[in-house]
């Protein structure tokens, strides 16, 4: 038996789209700019937790320094130092709110008091899944567990991390009277996401770069038709792995970083990490409230963000069993997970976009985590990396990985079979990202016998109706991703800017000439 926390709604009896609401349950109004209220602009107290580069070269830091960064000096990412992380979250039940919980997860790791984070919380989810409870629905469809993690204003997973950042981030310049520069790229999601969560915040402007034909239709309109004047977005002539290393070079010029005080809003930050296991941690409450069973998890995997929230969710003593990532055809995580190959091959364009990843940047917060913080060990296998696209994890660190992670690769075919099984069987409607973790548990033998002898919730990340093309590809009715937040967009006009394809003489030139024209573009507006 569940909690009666649960709000369990059966999809094949409501024959709803998954995350419509029902007809009569008023439309939440879109999330509005974060506004400093006066009980949330005290300076916060250092936090407990002390923060420290993967690769080593910085250690000591305080949250607030990690939260307005992207990289860190020695290219490492930012991660706790474990010695200071605490290894349980105190006062968890189940009869607790998203918002509870996780205001619960910030509070060690950022020394903002209990109070203020549950008010940041509740204020950044209060938009989520129509203003219903709980933000994000877990439903069943068949015998699958479903989180429907997707119900945000953006119809993405990714708007949980990003209404709480951009709060965070208003309250950290809100008590130092600065302003910060937020540069990001995406694959098609984290994009909207990050826009719609600082659009109108004075104290931000936003850089954006998205990949021309390789986002969908509805999530280029989500970030093109956004009319606000801190808002800028660039369609870029290449794929999401050049944008990521051209953004990787801008974040290494340190003196640009301070003079604009530059930070990124994707997964590269921790603090988007450190959000997302708060919803981990609120599903092994519903579905297992005594702990005495463990939780697996069903993961679409891209660049590693989702899973490292549910990595942290389970060192900080959350019921969370196995976690299973599922990739595309981009299988970067899968081969890492699967036998240490850890090789960037060329980039492939999928029916599931936001997943079409080879840099997975997040994978070497795994490798920090599952070598007990070996900086040294991660520095070495990074520069390698680095060097030469590709590196092989010793197998003492990948029998390490294997103890939490399964993983497995799904096609565009496996894909759009999935979702109209599972729409013909249960009437719910898949994007093809979820798809791909639905097919692994359905499908894939290793998959479901890693899953034995516990619960399993499949996460799912996004709303059909921002793929319409997969939707329409997989057989469904057009019907499914009909949401008048869609229809409003087309409505509205456009505005972007251009980064082209310099036609340099190597991969490198190009990215290099991309980053000068991503600098030069905050200079002027600064300038402005």
């Amino acid at each position: 038996s569940f909690s009666s926390a649960i709000a369990l709604r059966s999809a094949s009896a409501a024959r709803l789209p998954a995350f419509f609401a029902p007809k009569e349950v008023a439309q939440a109004p879109p999330s509005a700019a974060p506004k400093p209220s006066p009980s949330v602009v005290a300076a916060a107290m250092p936090s407990r937790v002390r923060y420290q580069s993967t690769r080593g070269g910085v250690h000591g830091l305080d949250f607030s320094d990690i939260l307005l960064s992207a990289y860190a000096p020695d290219g490492g990412l930012f991660v706790p130092e474990l010695s200071t992380m605490p290894n349980h979250i105190a006062g968890l039940h189940p009869g607790m709110t998203l918002a509870q919980v996780t205001a619960r997860v910030l509070e060690p790791f950022t020394g903002i008091a209990l109070a203020d984070c549950e008010e940041i919380c509740a204020a950044a989810f209060l938009s989520f899944n129509n203003g219903l409870e709980p933000a994000l629905p877990l439903v069943r469809a068949g015998r699958r567990l479903l989180l429907e993690t997707g119900a945000g204003p953006t119809l993405a997973f990714k708007d949980i991390g990003q209404q709480v950042v951009a709060r965070l981030l208003n309250h950290v310049l809100g008590g130092r009277g600065e302003r910060a520069t937020i540069v990001v790229e995406t694959s098609g999601d984290t994009g909207p996401a990050a826009i719609e969560a600082v659009r109108g915040c004075e104290a931000v402007r936003i850089f954006c770069l998205y990949p021309e034909g390789r986002v969908s239709r509805v999530q280029e309109l989500q970030m093109v038709t956004v009319d606000s004047p801190n808002v800028f977005v660039y369609r870029t002539e290449g794929d999401t792995d050049e944008q990521a290393e051209a953004l990787k070079r801008v974040f290494e010029d340190a003196a640009f970083m301070r003079r604009h005080s530059v930070c990124s809003i994707n997964s590269i930050n921790w603090a988007r990490v450190l959000v997302q296991a708060g919803y981990y941690l609120w599903a092994c409450q519903q579905v297992s409230p005594a702990s005495d069973r463990p939780v697996h998890f069903v993961v679409p995997t891209g660049a590693f963000g989702n899973a490292a929230g549910g990595l942290l969710a389970k060192r900080l003593g959350g019921a969370v069993g196995r976690i299973v990532c599922a990739t595309n055809s981009n299988d970067v995580v899968h081969r890492t997970i699967s036998r240490g190959d850890m090789s960037m091959r060329a980039n492939q364009q999928t029916v599931s976009p936001a997943m079409d990843i080879q840099f997975a940047y997040n994978v070497e917060r795994l490798l920090y985590f599952c070598s007990g913080g070996d900086a040294t060990a991660v520095a070495a296998l990074m520069a390698t990396l680095e060097a030469d696209r590709a590196v092989a994890l010793p197998p003492p660190l990948l029998h390490a990985v294997q103890d939490t992670f399964v993983s497995c690769a799904v096609s565009d075919a496996q894909t759009l079979q999935t979702m109209r099984e599972v729409w013909a069987a249960d009437g719910y409607a898949l994007d093809p990202h979820s798809a791909i973790g639905v097919h692994a548990l359905d499908h894939v033998e290793s998959v479901r016998a890693a899953c034995e002898g516990g619960r399993v919730v499949c996460v799912l990340t996004a709303h059909p109706a921002k793929f319409e093309e997969a939707v329409a590809a997989a057989g469904l009715p057009a019907a499914v991703c009909s949401d008048p937040r869609v229809a409003a967009l087309e409505r509205k006009p456009k505005k972007f800017r251009r980064l082209r394809d310099p036609k340099a003489a190597s991969r490198q030139l190009k990215l290099e000439a991309w980053a000068s024209e991503v600098k030069r573009a905050v200079e002027a507006e600064a300038e402005g």
